[in-house]
């Protein structure tokens, strides 16, 4: 793909910040949209149903049309995608976080439904191993998965151009 400049409009994007990030990420201000939205979480200090009860009371008071979710984030929107049967994009995300024992493993039954969803994997990674999260994703939905890149991504501005793919597809 181009390095191409997308104006996107249409959607409303909450976005889910990775462990140990913010609304500051470079993924989050590289969307390119105007109605884009994300809330900081303090991830270590909170159990996964009070992160769970926030992510809900958050949807419903934003009432996004797309979730967009990195590492954590990324496992954070898969489960709010399932639940609020809200489309998601995924990069480089976590599906077995290990840093505290509540949080359950995202499985093929959080994955298998009509939902859209589309996954955009830098297999350079050097934090999680994404040739295996790219074979488990790839049964349930659209994978773009490219050489190189690293955990941090090399270039979160590719998520504009899945975006608008999912608006003009979806939407």
């Amino acid at each position: 793909m181009n390095a191409i400049t997308i104006n996107i409009d249409q959607s409303k994007i909450l976005f889910f910040h990775g462990l140990d990030s913010s609304k500051e990420s470079t993924k989050f201000h590289a969307i390119d949209s105007a109605k884009k939205y994300c809330i900081d979480v303090d991830y270590r200090n909170l159990n996964y149903s009070t992160v769970a009860e926030f992510y809900q009371n958050a949807l419903a008071t934003i009432k996004p049309d797309l979730l967009i979710g990195h590492c954590l984030g990324g496992y954070w929107a898969l489960k709010m995608s399932l639940q609020h049967r809200i489309p998601c994009i995924v990069a480089n995300p976590t599906l077995t976080p290990d840093f505290r024992t509540d949080y359950p493993a995202i499985t093929e039954f959080d994955l298998e439904h009509d939902i859209p969803q589309i996954a955009y994997i830098e297999l350079g990674d050097e934090v999680l191993d994404m040739y295996a999260t790219t074979a488990f994703l790839e049964p349930y939905m659209q994978v773009e998965a490219v050489e190189g890149g690293h955990h941090r991504l090399a270039a979160p501005e590719r998520v504009n151009q899945l975006i608008h793919y999912m608006e003009q597809t979806f939407f």
